[in-house]
């Protein structure tokens, strides 16, 4: 199954040959999982080409709905991967999240500039493509998404892809998910199909819960969306050895040593820049001159905060009431015991 370029701002600018070398990486998670913080992770490396969540951002683009089409299809092989890398590869400003790195391909001075203005004008994406595609070279690329571990399932059986996957705390999910929702930045749309879900992927579950859906709230519907989507993505994790499991709150707890692990899997080597930004964001305070580096980038989603604050800080915000109902839906999950006694869940 090959990939048409039906629009230019889909396509590779990358014309050299060996494209059957490209090597493609993928990292996925739950929302609010600390998916993105891990993906800036990895994006400091020199090396590396990340693209944040191309098939929620460039969906409207008919090259890289049907990369996604193909990464979700039974007929998916080995040899496809170098197609949805080239329908990647191509700098866009929906997908190039600041902070922004030095890369030893191309150029990266202006892009934190730049992208909120392509953003907004879009005469503009032309011109941020042009400037930062990569030119005759094939680097790594990682790019990051989020619920979908479906995907995630199929790649995993029918390709050799190194895939990272996150999870994190229910109830700081769950936590961060309803502030998100308050603020009118994160959807609520999947409360609409969480019967359908819950029949497909729980349905011993199911039969306890359809009945009494309509009097279900807000953080029962999240609460079970992240019991679904975490079971489906542990259920990945034991059957591919393709696939390195990372628990955020160990991520917090030892930021340098599990950075370390996931470039390992993803066979890149620890670059002295990756080092250095782990440290500047692991200093006791954290300068909020920084931030300039994120513009555009509102604090909800800022990767600029210090990880040992950040981890537990949904014990203080979130009623204790609620945090017994959030473990009180997932308690019996594997995903849950099996997650809880890595990150040392209390």
């Amino acid at each position: 199954m090959k990939l048409k370029g039906e629009n230019s701002a889909s396509q590779s600018s990358f014309k050299g040959e060996g494209c059957s070398s490209a090597k493609i990486m993928g990292i996925f998670g739950t929302g609010r999982s600390g998916s993105s913080w891990l993906g800036s992770i990895v994006s400091s490396h020199p090396e590396v080409a990340y693209r944040f969540e191309p098939f929620h951002r460039l969906k409207h683009l008919p090259a890289v709905a049907q990369a996604q089409q193909l990464l979700e299809s039974a007929e998916l092989t080995e040899q496809d991967l170098a197609s949805v890398y080239q329908v990647l590869l191509p700098a866009h400003p929906r997908v190039e999240r600041p902070p922004f790195f030095p890369k030893s391909y191309g150029m990266s001075w202006g892009k934190t500039e730049l992208r909120p203005l392509a953003l907004r004008f879009e005469i503009l994406q032309s011109v941020f493509q042009k400037i930062y595609s990569v030119k005759k070279y094939i680097p790594p690329l990682v790019f990051k998404e989020v619920t979908m571990e479906s995907m995630m399932s199929n790649v995993l059986e029918k390709t050799s892809m190194k895939v990272v996957y996150l999870v994190r705390h229910p109830c700081a999910v769950v936590a961060s998910t309803l502030k998100g929702q308050k603020e009118g930045v994160m959807p609520v749309g999947r409360h609409a199909i969480l019967d359908k879900l819950l029949r497909k992927y729980e349905p011993d579950l199911a039969e306890r819960v359809i009945p009494q859906l309509s009097q279900l709230d807000a953080l029962d519907k999240e609460t079970l969306l992240w019991r679904i989507d975490v079971n489906k993505g542990m259920a990945a994790v034991q059957q591919y050895p393709h696939i390195l499991l990372v628990v955020y709150e160990e991520l917090c707890d030892q930021p340098m040593q599990v950075s370390q692990r996931v470039f390992q899997h993803l066979g890149l080597d620890f670059s002295a820049q990756t080092e250095a930004f782990l440290t500047q964001l692991t200093q006791p305070e954290l300068s909020k001159s920084k931030r300039w580096r994120e513009i555009g980038i509102g604090n909800y989603f800022s990767v600029f905060k210090n990880p040992a604050l950040v981890k537990n800080k949904w014990k203080d915000t979130l009623p204790k009431e609620s945090q017994a109902k959030i473990v009180n839906w997932v308690k019996d999950s594997t995903a849950f015991t099996h997650c809880a006694r890595i990150g040392n869940w209390e």
